[in-house]
């Protein structure tokens, strides 16, 4: 692995960055703890295809602990020894554990699985027929190592064990091992991360959403959010109207006497979805299904689903809806607020298209215009489009600069 990274993989040359940039990204992501580096991680794969993610994990292990070397001891077993751990097995439970305390007495460099292998290498234990197909005894290769880190972190620990046909725990340890932890990363980019980046407003990014431009892992409505508006929409002494609000609360305005609106009438799940993806259409299924709960229209609930009363139950956006987003509506995306290291990964991984859909930009375009005014705090921080006011209310420093205008 060392001569491999000193070579520039296999001696062509990084493509993006540099052997020392690497080294310094996964530094930085190391220090955030497994985020961190799974976010190290996904940054240089998006510019360097040929490297593999268990590269880098070996990497940042190095890194880690440059020198820190394996040491494998051989544990030498003599004739009383082997004697006292029959006579232990044969004895039961209580007979195993004292013998085993007794021989790591003996031997304190020695750890309970030495025991234990000798344990089975002389024939005291019964393995079942299942721990015999999951390859309980066997050795980890290099090879197991290399498929363990390519899907840890991205796939659960019991996809793992069955694709390696070992057990749940074997697979969780063997990660503690490698200095690897076993909790799942979600795939997806997180809708604020995304906003951030992109350099659109979370509300934009949501309002995609909802039009279907952008689609999401599941679209589905949580139980619980449905339940909470049901029952705020069905209160027997309520006699308000129940509407979104901007902070994503409920809030209630005076009930018209004129009964039920016609845009007000539930949706039947016959009804036509107009021209929508088919995953599109598959999330309005689901949105008519919890409009026809609710007795309100399709358009409703999309209205509480953009203002946050309605929540979805993994609301990632997929990598393919992304990268279907800047092939088809790419003139959203305004390439002038992006730094050089995103505009390059749009274009190499995402296939931007920076004149694509045209016509979606004018729905956004009113809405954007205060991004292009970059206003200075007093704190000394630039902050671009309205975000400055919300930043203003709560920054000490300007506070404390507007009492002193007004005096």
């Amino acid at each position: 692995m060392a001569d491999r990274w000193n070579n520039a993989t296999g001696g062509e040359t990084f493509r993006f960055f540099t052997a020392e940039q690497v080294d310094q990204i996964l530094r930085d992501g190391a220090r955030q703890g497994r985020a961190g580096s799974h976010a190290a991680i996904e940054r240089i794969l998006k510019h360097e295809h040929g490297l593999e993610r268990a590269e880098l994990w070996q990497r940042i292990r190095e890194l880690k602990h440059p020198t820190r070397q394996s040491r494998v001891r051989r544990s030498v077993w003599s004739a009383e020894d082997d004697q006292l751990l029959r006579m232990g097995y044969e004895e039961g439970w209580a007979g195993k554990q004292k013998a085993v305390r007794e021989l790591l007495k003996r031997h304190p460099d020695w750890r309970p699985h030495i025991v234990w292998r000798r344990a089975a290498k002389l024939g005291l234990t019964h393995s079942s027929p299942k721990r015999k197909r999951e390859r309980a005894g066997c050795t980890w290769s290099e090879h197991d190592d290399r498929i363990l880190l390519n899907l840890a972190g991205y796939k659960q620990a019991k996809v793992i064990a069955k694709i390696l046909h070992r057990s749940e725990s074997a697979v969780r340890y063997r990660l503690a091992v490698l200095g690897k932890s076993s909790r799942f990363h979600k795939e997806g980019y997180a809708r604020r991360a995304l906003a951030e980046e992109l350099h659109l407003g979370i509300r934009t990014v949501q309002r995609l959403i909802v039009d279907g431009l952008l689609e999401v892992r599941d679209p589905r409505i949580t139980n619980r959010s449905l339940r909470e508006l049901s029952k705020a929409l069905r209160r027997p002494d309520l006699t308000t109207e129940i509407t979104p609000r901007m902070d994503g609360a409920v809030s209630e305005l005076p009930a018209t006497s004129e009964g039920p609106q016609p845009g007000d009438v539930p949706v039947s799940p016959s009804c036509s979805l107009g021209p929508f993806p088919t995953r599109a259409s598959r999330a309005k299924r689901f949105w008519i299904e919890a409009a026809t709960a609710l007795g309100v229209s399709l358009e409703t609930v999309e209205q509480y689903i953009l203002k946050g009363v309605l929540k979805l139950c993994d609301p990632r956006i997929t990598e393919n809806s992304l990268r279907r987003f800047c092939r088809r509506n790419g003139s959203l995306i305004n390439s002038d607020f992006l730094n050089q290291e995103t505009r390059s990964w749009l274009k190499d991984a995402m296939d931007l298209v920076p004149n694509a859909g045209k016509t979606e930009t004018g729905r956004f375009q009113a809405s954007r215009k205060h991004a292009r005014t970059v206003r200075k705090c007093g704190c000394g921080r630039a902050i671009r489009g309205n975000a400055f006011f919300r930043h203003s209310r709560r920054c000490p420093q300007a506070s404390s600069e507007q009492e002193f205008r007004n005096d």
